[in-house]
C-alpha cells in the first residue's frame, strides 16, 4: 500500500518566499492517523465500513444501481442458443445465488478494494479398506462403534467389518462429487486472509490462503463437521502448518484500478483510503455534535429564591438578599416537594410561601452545531466517494436525470466491467466442472436513464418493421419468444372458453325444451318434428321457409372467391340480425360447422353493422342528423 513518510512533521512543511516556515496544509490530523500497511489498511477500511453508515450507504446504493438481470446468449457470434440451453443457464444461475455473489464482490471492493471468490465444487467424502476395497461414507463409519473410528496423526483409522478383512489402520480418502450442478455455488474469501505473490515485469499474481488458526484448531480436534469438508490438499497444509497455494485461474481477484506510478504488488487501493479525510472530518463532526447533544440540547433549570425589595432599616431601602432573610434548606425541601407532586399531577396548584426565579440554562446546541456544516461535510463525502449527493437522497429531478445518471454510469464503467468479466470467468470454470457447452452470461444493460421519447421512437420503428420486435421489447425488459407464446396460450385459452361457453348453452336450450315436454324429435311441444335438415316442420303440413344458413348449404350457394365469400358474407350477417336470437346462434353455429372462415367474416360483418347503428343513433340523439319522416 502507499505509505507515508517516516516523519510526517518534515514531510508536510513548506517555505514561504520570505524564508519563514509555514505547516502545510496537508499536515493535519487524519493525515497523521491514515493507516499505512496493508492489514491495518484492510481492517481500517472494515472498520469505518461498518461505522459510516452515510458513506456505507451511498456505496451500496450505487452497487445496487448496476445490479440488474443476467442476460444468457450463445458464446460465438454466428451461433444461435436454444430455448432449452438457455433455460438451464438461466435455472443454474438462480441456483448459485450469481447476483448475490456480485453484490457481495462489488460491496467487497468497495469495503477493501479487493475482492476474492472461488467455485466451491460440493463432494461427499468416502472412506475405503486399503486391504478389502470396502467403501463407507465418513460419517457413517464416525458413527458406527463397531469401526472404532478415530482422528489421529491427520489419518483416518479405522477396522474393516468385513468377515474376510478385519484390516485396522489408516484408510484411504475418496471425495465424490455431490450433485454438481444443483450444489455448486461461489465462495467469498475474507481479503485478510489472502496472500499475493505478485511479478512486477508481466504483472501476473499468484494466490495463497493463510489458514486461520480457529479452522486449523478445529481440523485438529477431528471435528467431524469440518473434516467431511476439508479438501485433502487443505488437511495436508494444516498438517505441515503451511499455508494453501490456489492453482492458477481458481481464485478470482476483483479490485479497484490504481495509478500506474503506485507499486501495490497486485492489490487495489479502497476508496476508504483515498476518501479518509473526508470520512474523517465527518465523524470529527459526529462526534462532537454527539458532545453537544449530550450537553446543549436540554436546558439546565434552575430555581433560585426571589430578590426582595425592603424599606427596613437594615436594608435602608435597597434590595435585600433572601439568604439574610431565608432559611434555604427549608426553601430547598420546599420546591423539590412541589416539583415531586407535579410529576404525579401536572395539573395541580402550587402554593410557596416565598417568590422565586427560574432561569434555564444552555439549549442552544442549534447555534453550536448548525445543520449545514454536517450536510456540507457529508456531500463533500459522498462527491469524493463517487455517489451523487441526489441519487444518495433519492431527489433527481426529472429534467436533469437522464444526463445525470448517463455520467454517473460512465464514471463507474469499471463496475460493470468488473462484473462481466466475472460472469466470463464463472462459466468458464463451470463448463470445465459439467463438460457443458460454452455460453455467453452478461449483466443486462442499465435502463434507468433511458428516456421515454427514445423508447416510443423505438417501439415505432420496430411496428413499421425498421427495428425488430426482439430490440424493441427488450427495452422493456420483456422477450420476445416469450410474448409470443404467452398470446398462443391466451388465444388456446380463449377458444376453449368460449367452447365451453357454448356448449353449457346448447345443453342448458336443450334442458328447456326437455322440460317443456318436446317430443322425440327435437320440436317444442304442440309443433311437428323437425325434419332431417334440422329445420322444423310446418304442422300444416306444407313445410316451413329453411333458415338463411340452411338454404345456402342446401341451395349450393357456398362462395368460391373472396369477392363473392365477402358478399355473401353481408348478406347472411343482414339476415341473421332480423332473427331473434337463440335462431341467430342456432343458425352461426351451423355455419361455423360447414364454413368456418366465412363464419368469422360474418361475425366481423355482424359487427359492422351493429356499430354502424350505434354510431347512428347517437348522431340522431345529438341533433346531426334528423329522423327519417
Amino acid at each position: 500500500m502507499v505509505a507515508l513518510a517516516s516523519n510526517p512533521v518534515a514531510a508536510f512543511r513548506g517555505v514561504s518566499q520570505g524564508g519563514d516556515g509555514f505547516p502545510s496544509p496537508w499536515l493535519d490530523v487524519a493525515s497523521l492517523a491514515m493507516p499505512s500497511q496493508l492489514k491495518t489498511v484492510l481492517d481500517w477500511c472494515q472498520f469505518i465500513w461498518h461505522n459510516s453508515s452515510a458513506y456505507r450507504r451511498s456505496q451500496e446504493r450505487i452497487v445496487s444501481y448496476f445490479l440488474t438481470d443476467l442476460e444468457v446468449g450463445a458464446a460465438g457470434a454466428s451461433k444461435a442458443l436454444g430455448d432449452d440451453e438457455k433455460e438451464k443457464w438461466t435455472d443454474f444461475c438462480e441456483r448459485a445465488a450469481i447476483r448475490s455473489a456480485i453484490q457481495n464482490l462489488d460491496l467487497d471492493t468497495a469495503c477493501y478494494g479487493n475482492a476474492f471468490a472461488s467455485i466451491h465444487v460440493p463432494f461427499r467424502r468416502y472412506l475405503s479398506c486399503p486391504k478389502c476395497g470396502f467403501m463407507a461414507p465418513l460419517r457413517v463409519i464416525a458413527e458406527t462403534k463397531e469401526f472404532g473410528y478415530r482422528w489421529q496423526n491427520f489419518e483416518f483409522r479405522a477396522t474393516c467389518q468385513q468377515d474376510s478383512c478385519r484390516y485396522s489402520g489408516p484408510w484411504q480418502i475418496t471425495d465424490l462429487p455431490d450433485e454438481l450442478d444443483k450444489n455448486i455455488r461461489v465462495k467469498i474469501w475474507p481479503p485478510q486472509q489472502i496472500e499475493i505473490v505478485h511479478d512486477l515485469l508481466s504483472g501476473d499474481s499468484a494466490y495463497i490462503w493463510r489458514i486461520p488458526a480457529d479452522y486449523k484448531a478445529q481440523v485438529r480436534r477431528g471435528e467431524l463437521f469440518v473434516l467431511e469438508r476439508c479438501p485433502v490438499q487443505v488437511l495436508r497444509a494444516i498438517q505441515h502448518d503451511q499455508m494453501f497455494q490456489f492453482h492458477p485461474g481458481v481464485l478470482f481477484h476483483m479490485r479497484e484500478p490504481t495509478r500506474g506510478g503506485i507499486v501495490n504488488r497486485g492489490w487495489g487501493i479502497s476508496r476508504i483510503l483515498t476518501n479518509f479525510r473526508d470520512i474523517w472530518h465527518v465523524q470529527v463532526l459526529r462526534r462532537y455534535n454527539e458532545a453537544i447533544a449530550l450537553d446543549y440540547i436540554i436546558p439546565f433549570r434552575v430555581i433560585t429564591p426571589e430578590v426582595r425589595s425592603g424599606t427596613n432599616q437594615l436594608a435602608y431601602g435597597q434590595e435585600i438578599d433572601p439568604l439574610l432573610t431565608m432559611n434555604m434548606g427549608d426553601f430547598r425541601s420546599q420546591v423539590e416537594h412541589m416539583l415531586r407532586l407535579r410529576r404525579r399531577d401536572p395539573a395541580r396548584w402550587n402554593v410557596l410561601s416565598f417568590p422565586v426565579r427560574y432561569m434555564a440554562l444552555g439549549g442552544d446546541a442549534q447555534q453550536l452545531a448548525p445543520r449545514e456544516m454536517m450536510d456540507q461535510a457529508i456531500e463533500l463525502m459522498l462527491n469524493a466517494g463517487g455517489s451523487p449527493v441526489q441519487l444518495y437522497r433519492g431527489d433527481l429531478e426529472w429534467q436533469t436525470a437522464g444526463p445525470a445518471l448517463r455520467l454517473f454510469e460512465a464514471d463507474n464503467y469499471e463496475l460493470v466491467h468488473n462484473n462481466n468479466f466475472f460472469l466470463r470467468w464463472f462459466v468458464e470454470q463451470v463448463c470445465q466442472l459439467l463438460s457443458w457447452e460454452a455460453v455467453a452470461v452478461r449483466m443486462k444493460r442499465v435502463m434507468h436513464a433511458d428516456d421515454i421519447q427514445k423508447q416510443m421512437a423505438i417501439l415505432q420503428l420496430a411496428m413499421g418493421g425498421v427495428v425488430s420486435r426482439t430490440e424493441a421489447l427488450q427495452m422493456l425488459n420483456l422477450d420476445f419468444k416469450d410474448e409470443v407464446r404467452r398470446m398462443a396460450e391466451e388465444a388456446r385459452f380463449e377458444q376453449l372458453a368460449q367452447a365451453e361457453v357454448e356448449e353449457e348453452m346448447e345443453q342448458t336450450a336443450f334442458g328447456q325444451q326437455m322440460a317443456k315436454g318436446a317430443p322425440a324429435g327435437g320440436g317444442p311441444a304442440g309443433m311437428a318434428p323437425a325434419s332431417p335438415g334440422g329445420v322444423p316442420a310446418d304442422p300444416s303440413g306444407q313445410g316451413a321457409a329453411p333458415g338463411p344458413v340452411a338454404s345456402m348449404i342446401t341451395g349450393g350457394g357456398t362462395p368460391t372467391t373472396p369477392e363473392d365469400m365477402i358478399a355473401q358474407a353481408e348478406s347472411l350477417a343482414q339476415q341473421l340480425l332480423s332473427l331473434p336470437e337463440s335462431q341467430k346462434d342456432s343458425e352461426l353455429r351451423a355455419l361455423k360447422q360447414k364454413n368456418q372462415p366465412l363464419h368469422a367474416i360474418v361475425r366481423q360483418k355482424m359487427d359492422e353493422i351493429r356499430n354502424r347503428a350505434r354510431t347512428a343513433g347517437a348522431s340522431m340523439l345529438l341533433g346531426q342528423q334528423p329522423a327519417a319522416g
